[in-house]
């Protein structure tokens, strides 16, 4: 009885290996597109950060999700000279409508940049009441109207 117990359980522990062998890759990929992702922000800021107006840091988080396991995956803070934050965390790749999504938290207001299949690879979405979230090109345009939306309201 026991031999038919670990039978199952080593052909369970190898189907496993394999599949997370194949998780792996994906989930390299997917934190490869979350630096890429911080490497265009960045790019952005660089102007306002070099004049000291604010300053951008790096933290990590952990990410739990059934196919990929348990990960940590980078996160960025913006702080800009006159208090106000914006936090740039990654929420997980297998999302609804998405092939993953990092949100942007703006003081009081929330954000997603939600992955695409095909270029530019990324677009806005924010959730406005009880509907579908209002989508919206990610641009440098539009990425710098939210950081001005947040700094005139504050």
């Amino acid at each position: 009885m026991l031999e038919n117990l670990e039978r199952v359980l080593s052909e369970k522990k190898q189907r496993m290996d394999e599949q997370g062998n194949n998780y792996a890759g994906v989930r390299n990929d997917w934190l490869e597109r979350i630096d890429s992702l911080y490497t265009t922000i960045r790019s952005w800021l660089e102007p306002i950060e070099h004049k000291g107006y604010a300053s951008i840091s790096d933290y990590t988080v952990t990410i739990f999700e059934e196919l990929l396991g348990t990960y940590e995956a980078p996160a960025m803070k913006v702080s800009f000279f006159s208090g106000e934050k914006v936090e740039i965390v990654p929420k997980g790749l297998h999302v609804i409508a998405g092939k993953g999504r990092v949100d942007m938290r703006l003081g009081p207001r929330e954000v997603m940049i939600i992955g695409q299949g095909e270029e530019p690879g990324w677009f806005f979405a924010e959730r406005v009441g009880r509907g579908k979230p209002r989508r919206f090109e990610f641009n440098q345009d539009n990425f710098e109207q939210l950081l001005q939306d947040l700094l005139e309201t504050m």
